[in-house]
This record gives C-alpha cells, structure tokens and sequence, in this order.
C-alpha cells in the first residue's frame, strides 16, 4: 500500500511538471515566443567524407512545423539574434571565447497574392519566394578582438534562407534545386545554412507525457529492442516524425575553433578539449507604435539558451526554467542542487521503476551539465555515418555525446536515461539497458553538411507513418 501511494504521488508530481527528455518547449514564456524557442544545439566533428578536419555546429528552433502549414509558413524572426558560443580555455568554464552570430532580414517582394511563395520555384534566386529571408554572419573572437562580417559567400551571392519544400509541383527537386544551393561557403572557409530541415530528433513524447504510459517494451529494453531499429509501429512512435524546424549549421577549420590555432592531437593538449552552447537574444524595449512596425532598442539580453540535451526538460524545475534559460552557463552553479541530486533519478527512475540509482550527490553528472555546455574532445576522430552506434560512448562510439559533442543521430534520450541510473558511475552498469523504444530518426540523416535530412514536403508528408526509421524521404 505504501509502495502503491508513493507511486501515485511520484506520477502526481509529474504530471505538475515537464519531465523525460526534450520537448522542444523550453519554458513557460518560450511557449510565447516560437521563433526565439531553440529545440536542439549540436556540436562534433564532421564526418562527411575529407572534412574530418571541420567542427560543425547547428541550433534548430520553432520546432513541430506541420510541412503543409501554408500559405505564410515558417521563417526565423528578425528581431532575434542566433547565437553559436564557443569556449576553448580557462577550463572550459562557461564563458564564451568566439561567437558566430545570425542576423536576419526579411523582405517582402511587390505582388498582388495571398502566398508567400508563388511556384513553381526551381532556384533559390527565383522571383516566386514573395517572403525573401537572407542573413549576416558576424565572427567575433573575444581574446583576440577580431570581428569579421558576411552578408555574401566567396562568390558574392547574397546569403538566403531555404524556402519551405512545398511540394512535387511548387518546389520540384527540392533537395537539388533549394536545398543543397542554399549552403554557402564564405571567403574565410566556413560554410553555413539557414532553413527548414526534418527534425533530427527522436523520441516517443506522447507516451512519456501520458502518465509514463511507455509502449512495451519500453522503458526497460533488451535484445533486439535495444539494437538495430528497434521495435516497430505500433510499438514504438516517434512524436516528431513528419516534423520540421528551423535549422541553422556552420562548419568551421577546427584550427579557427581552438585557443591556440592549432589542430590538436594529443588528448593531453589544453587545447584539446572545447565547449559550446548556442543562444537566441531579443533587444531589452520592443515599442509597438501600431499600425506600424514594432521598433526594438536598447542592448540584446539573452532569452533562450540550449548546451547539454535534457537539461532544462529533465533537470530543472518548472518554476525555474524561465530563469534558468535567461542565465549564464558560467553560472550555472546555481543549479547544482538539482543535478546533483536530480528527481529524475530517484523519484522516478528508482521510485516508480525500482532502478537502483548511485546516491546524491551525482558528481557524474555535475562534471557534465555544471557548466551545461556541450563539450568534445577534437582528438577524437569521427565516425562515418554507417558506423556510428546510436549510443555514442556506451556503444563503444565515443566520437558521440556526451564526450565527442553531439551527433544529429545520437540516441540522446536512451543515453540520458542511462546516465541518470548511473552508468557513468565504477560499479554501475547498462543493465537494465533503459529507452524509449525509439531508436532512429523517422527519415535517413545525410552524410553531408548541414546533416540533417530535407525538409518534408507539405503535399506528402511522414507523419502519417514516419516512426522509428519508417518514415517516407519525401521531397528529396
């Protein structure tokens, strides 16, 4: 009676708050504020064939995007400014020491419709994108001073967003045609991008947030449940397949990543080892002189922020994560309370489900989300994609989270969950192997920069069976 009463006031709780993973909805005020909501931040090695000497970093925002939501779709805010942070000394403390900005502009093309996009659009310079949306990339190293600015690539084009894969008839080739044109190489070597992508990640939300309602076999796998791809439909359920988000990647020379410029290779090197995070920022005064523009002033201040995936949804409580987001890494020591001693771990994984969980406090995970930035080891040479185990370091992969940054293809959840039952603590093991039964994205990611996979198309999208590695590659 006693053990059923306490499961009850466990599952309660829960209820009360957003716990189990990514959500892609940040905290309350977020929920208001879509285009400024960042999803996911990654940051690893590329392993796109000989580009292993890259460092590639991608936010995604606004997640959830239904393809077929026309005629204005999606499009990043002008007033938002997306931020990559990269910290490569003083211990990797929190502090950001290179900052790669996103700027955009929005340009509304003379026409006599109702649509944002007049097909069928078979360039990214065609005259029937109505809603025109290009970029300024800024590069500001901190310890050296230098700031340099893009708003064209090596060739002189003008830096454009991708417009949204409409479908067969109004965007014919999508990936050839829109998608792949839209990376950019500039003068200093770097490539980036900006535009609606597949949502790389997985994992299945709506049985999580039904009351822990998991799909046998979940959330305790074993045999094939914990390998290849898994359990199938009904079984397992990808709550983001059929999904897009708003990307924006940039590969970057690690050498223009590293304090000392160098590309290091022993893992014993100060320079070895780099953080990052990425961050959206809105200016302090918005005045709404309606009907007119809204006019923004005064200095940026920070509003969203994204470094380790789970944290914000699994760690922090409810009550704080609007603080927490507008908060610095550097201090992030705050929170140590809660990860340290995290309720994940012993109210829900050791009080509903029996696991037994290492005792508070967990100076596992303090060495991994206190500071919560990403970190990786740039002496760890990248998987190829065919290779590379879902798992990362406990499938043997460390070129994956959380030592080797962030892959798009890491199972972040099954290896969150892990982490919390104290797998990366001597004497606690895989066993039992914790997941969600989910375990691949609905669509293939590329092997190719910027990743993930194209967007979805609006005429035919996934949804309707894109789970667990199901899905239909539309579009492409």
């Amino acid at each position: 009676m006693r053990n059923s009463l306490f499961r009850f006031s466990v599952l309660a709780v829960c209820l009360g708050a957003p716990v189990f993973a990514a959500s892609h909805r940040n905290g309350p005020l977020l929920l208001e504020d879509q285009t400024a909501n960042l999803n996911d931040f990654y940051m690893f090695r590329s392993y796109e064939q000989g580009k292993s000497d890259r460092l590639v970093m991608s936010m995604s925002a606004q997640g959830f995007q239904n393809p077929d939501n026309g005629p204005s779709y999606y499009k990043f805010s002008d007033s938002v400014l997306y931020r990559f942070n990269i910290n490569n000394s003083r211990g990797l403390d929190g502090n950001p020491d290179i900052v790669v900005d996103f700027v955009f502009q929005t340009k509304l093309r003379d026409n006599q419709t109702f649509l944002s996009y007049l097909g069928p659009i078979t360039s990214i310079d065609s005259q029937g994108i109505l809603l025109y949306q290009t970029y300024s990339v800024v590069v500001r190293n901190y310890r050296t001073g230098k700031t340099d600015y893009f708003t064209t690539d090596a060739n002189g084009h003008v830096l454009s967003v991708a417009p949204p894969n409409q479908g067969p008839k109004a965007t014919p080739n999508y990936e050839a045609t829109l998608g792949a044109p839209s990376v950019f190489t500039l003068s200093n070597g770097m490539r980036v991008f900006a535009g609606p992508r597949d949502d790389a990640f997985y994992f299945d939300s709506a049985a999580t947030f039904d009351f822990l309602n998991f799909r046998a076999p979940a959330p305790v796998l074993a045999g094939a449940a914990d390998s290849g791809g898994g359990p199938a439909f009904p079984a397992a359920v990808d709550g983001f397949a059929g999904y897009n988000i708003s990307l924006i990647a940039v590969e970057m020379p690690i050498t223009a990543a590293t304090a000392s410029g160098t590309q290091p290779t022993d893992p014993k090197d100060p320079n070895a080892k780099i953080a990052g995070w990425a961050t959206t920022s809105r200016q302090v005064v918005t005045v709404r002189p309606s009907p007119s523009d809204p006019i923004n002033l005064g200095d940026f201040v920070q509003i969203d922020r994204v470094g380790n995936p789970l944290t914000v949804e699994a760690l922090i409580p409810l009550p704080m994560k609007d603080y927490w987001n507008r908060s610095l890494p550097s201090n992030d020591g705050q929170f140590a309370k809660f990860i340290g001693d995290p309720f994940f771990a012993s109210g829900i994984l050791n009080g509903v489900f029996g696991v037994k969980v290492p005792p508070a406090p967990r100076n596992d995970l303090l060495g991994v989300y206190v500071p919560d930035i990403t970190r990786i080891d740039l002496t760890i040479a990248p998987t190829p994609l065919a290779s590379q185990s879902r798992l990362g370091p406990l499938g043997g992969d460390n070129a994956g989270w959380p030592f080797g940054g962030r892959r798009i293809g890491d199972d972040v959840v099954d290896i969150g969950f892990r982490a919390l039952a104290g797998v990366l603590v001597p004497g606690f093991t895989n066993a039992p192997p914790l997941g969600d039964g989910v375990n691949s994205n609905d669509v293939p990611n590329l092997n190719r920069f910027p990743f993930n996979a194209p967007p979805h198309a609006g005429y035919s999208h996934s949804q309707q069976d894109g789970t667990n590695g199901k899905g239909k590659v539309t579009g492409q």
